[in-house]
């Protein structure tokens, strides 16, 4: 009888792991993932300066503008908001329930399916005057357009009850280290106040708690893994599988998973016109001397929360009310008496 040789578990084990999703693939299958081109955030949003890192933390800081119309020269938050709620359906079904509906449209030619998704999608946004939801959907979409992010994990399929907001992260997007090949999962944070201390503060306590936080923090990020893993609807199996893989904790993958924070900062200035003024004027030094205090604002709240060794890729964006984004978006989802 030949002797039989021993099965190196351990060897086998990482061979599989590593040809189901080497780096290349999980990239191009994310890239696939990303939905529209990107060249449209310009119509909805001017660069008020280049991206900067805060000192002393792995944060990037985008600062953006919502564009204004010709004839008031006015911000267009008509605008901003209709195309926002043309994401309700990317946004808020799952991608097995969009995939349905393109089938039927093949079939029948009916888009029944694609009207059934968009009620369905309105019906679960909150229709409290304080909604943050409509920064949760805001950040979704330049992550993707921006960032080329894809989401990974939405929140509000989930949802039990619409006039609650749901917990944990506002939204999970996907990337790949450029240059390690780790999974990077990017957790979103939304806020959107008047005061712009209150706004960096607040954000940063979330982020700070879904990625560093106490045990009873992490019961928050156990249960948005959970939800990736058991729930993940990528329409693509293999990339589903690496995945779950990744978020495995008996999986070696598990080790090459980085946490990361996306967030959106909304506030108001009192001297709004002021500033836009100064922005379309190139006034650079007016409008340099607001970045630099906006952005030691935000790397006050980035080192009070101990975040400086996260990776943070953060938007940040004045506006001269943030209730008026709020009021247009309940109006367009159809609450009566919104803004009253």
């Amino acid at each position: 009888m030949g002797q039989i040789s021993p099965v190196n578990h351990s060897a086998s084990l990482a061979t599989r792991t590593a040809a189901a999703c080497p780096p290349a693939f999980l990239a191009a299958d994310l890239e696939r993932l990303i939905r529209g081109a990107g060249e449209d955030v310009p119509s909805y949003f001017d660069c008020v300066a280049t991206e900067t890192i805060a000192p002393g933390t792995k944060t990037v800081i985008r600062w953006r503008r919502l564009t204004h119309d010709a004839t008031l020269n006015k911000p267009n938050i008509e605008k901003l908001v209709g195309k926002l709620f043309k994401q309700l359906i990317d946004f808020a079904c799952t991608r097995s329930e969009i995939a349905e509906a393109r089938r039927r449209f093949d079939e029948d030619g009916t888009a029944e399916g694609f009207s059934a998704l968009q009620e369905k999608a309105r019906r679960l946004f909150t229709t409290s005057k304080k909604t943050g939801e409509v920064g949760e959907i805001l950040l979704y979409f330049l992550a993707e357009r921006l960032l080329r992010y894809p989401q990974v994990l939405c929140k509000m399929p989930h949802k039990t009850n619409p006039n609650m907001h749901a917990h944990g992260a506002d939204g999970v997007h996907a990337s790949v280290h450029p240059s390690n090949g780790h999974l990077r999962l990017h957790w979103g944070e939304a806020k959107l106040y008047q005061s712009l201390n209150e706004a960096v503060n607040e954000c940063c306590s979330s982020l700070a708690e879904l990625l560093l936080g106490p045990a009873e923090a992490k019961k928050t990020q156990t249960r948005d893994i959970e939800l990736l893993r058991d729930y993940v609807d990528l329409e693509n199996p293999d990339l589903e599988g690496a995945i779950r893989s990744y978020l495995h904790p008996d999986n070696r993958l598990s080790n090459n998973v980085e946490f990361c924070g996306l967030a959106l900062v909304g506030f108001d200035i009192a001297d709004y016109d002021t500033f836009c003024r100064d922005f379309a004027a190139k006034k650079t030094t007016e409008v340099a001397v607001r970045i630099t205090e906006w952005s030691g604002k935000l790397q006050a709240a980035v080192e009070k929360h101990k975040l400086v060794n996260l990776t943070i890729d953060a938007f940040c964006i004045p506006f001269s009310k943030v209730q008026d984004l709020r009021n247009e978006f309940l109006r367009v989802l159809g609450v009566k008496d919104a803004g009253n």
